[in-house]
């Protein structure tokens, strides 16, 4: 559109546009008003749209910009409403911006002698520092921040700083080049997050030991509580888990609905990130806010592996939920027929009530999950077990027409 824009530009006499409206948004929006900043050029005195004539400039080099009317130097450009004069290093130099995400230090250095702007913002807010940041340009990030780069200027998009796009990378060294130059590093973006939160998801050890032993906020959570543990149980990232453990971050920190470390990693199974935490001493029975804990979850995803390793530990088999479930009952209501077993040869509670009054063979015959009723019956559990309106295992698998745990619990009556 933009290309359009200017296209139609081109074809408008200057005689025909009026003093206090903008050419390109004449072009553009056919007359429609749209309420611009206005500036005037000092070539030819025509007034434009700040935003407009900023487009025009970006895609052209320093020193050979020119009026999109005349076609002579309109530098410097004034605001009509305040005066501000606006030089030509205000506006954006993709020339600038090239040279520091190719690392073309020589042009840097041009760019930088003929004045540009080298806090300005492109496309995206990205600013020079964070380009180079990306792919690790040391030497331009050193030769940015030498030139007064602001080392904790923020995107607007998502509020990421030059720090962020270093960790996420893990781009170490430009990370200890912006963290001497005093950058934040516990800077927030807008959810929350920090530095030590993005090198956590992205798995880079390196830049977890780097921001911890620089002094970062180890236990810092975002707007929905996660901590650097929390993301790093959550991917997976063993090595970022355990320099965050030696480094004593606390271990059961709650998200806001109450989940912890211990428990996503449960729920993701990732079992070396379990075993980890468990070892580290995590809370085997942490609550989440609906009382479930990390061994519900575990039965509740038949992740067998880590159900083993919580009871092992010690992790409480018939702590219930606040509407009474149980490990077994929701192992059991899934048909998780492995979770099941192990519960049972664990000791769980085989008759524990539901709310309802059920039991977790009511939930089995209620799914037709019928290994887990034959399990269910085999190890003892009560099939006469009967609700408060007299509905029995029985009634319900028959009501649903489980015909397959009809004649299970039918043969164990």
């Amino acid at each position: 559109m933009f290309y359009l824009c200017v296209a139609l530009l081109f074809t408008l006499s200057p005689w025909t546009v009026k003093a206090d409206q903008c050419p390109i948004c004449l072009a553009y929006f056919h007359g429609r008003s749209v309420a611009p900043v206005v500036v005037k050029t000092q070539c030819c005195g025509q007034r434009f749209d700040l935003d407009c004539i900023s487009k025009c400039f970006v895609d052209q080099p320093i020193g050979s910009r020119r009026c999109a009317m005349c076609r002579q130097d309109p530098m410097p450009v004034v605001n009509q409403n305040t005066s501000e004069s606006h030089p030509d290093t205000f506006f954006p130099d993709h020339t600038f911006y090239r040279a520091c995400l190719n690392e073309d230090l020589d042009q840097v250095e041009r760019s930088l002698a003929e004045g540009v702007n080298v806090n300005a913002v492109m496309t995206y807010d990205f600013t020079a520092l964070m380009l180079a940041s990306i792919d690790g340009h040391m030497k331009v990030v050193e030769r940015l921040i030498g030139a007064g780069a602001d080392v904790n200027a923020a995107r607007t998009e998502d509020g990421a700083t030059p720090l962020f796009i270093a960790a996420q990378e893990n781009n170490t060294d430009c990370m200890k080049a912006l963290i001497e130059a005093k950058a934040d590093l516990n800077a927030r973006a807008k959810d929350g997050s920090t530095p030590l939160h993005i090198a956590a998801a992205n798995g880079n050890t390196a830049s977890i030991k780097l921001l911890i032993n620089a002094g970062a906020d180890i236990n810092i959570q975002t707007e929905a509580g996660v901590s650097p543990l929390f993301i790093a149980a959550q991917e997976n990232s063993t090595d970022c888990l355990k320099a965050l453990i030696e480094a004593k971050a606390d271990l059961n920190a709650p998200t806001e609905d109450g989940a912890n470390p211990l428990y996503i990693a449960v729920q993701e199974n990732n079992t070396e990130c379990v075993k980890l935490l468990i070892n580290a001493g995590a809370d085997l029975n942490a609550r989440a806010k609906d009382g479930a804990t990390p061994l519900l979850i575990a039965a509740q995803e038949n992740n067998t592996e880590s159900m083993k390793l919580l009871i092992n530990a010690g992790a409480n088999l018939n702590t219930r939920t606040k509407d009474g479930t149980t490990a077994l009952f929701i192992a059991a209501l899934k048909g998780n027929t492995d979770s099941v077993e192990i519960l049972i040869n664990a000791g769980a509670d085989l008759n524990s009530r539901y709310k309802d009054g059920a039991t977790p063979l009511f939930a089995a015959a209620l799914k037709g999950n019928t290994d887990c009723v034959q399990l269910l019956i085999i190890v003892g559990a009560d099939v006469n077990a009967a609700l408060p309106n007299g509905a029995t295992p029985l009634s319900i698998a028959t009501e649903m027409g489980n015909t397959d745990c009809v004649e299970a619990l039918t043969g164990a009556e």
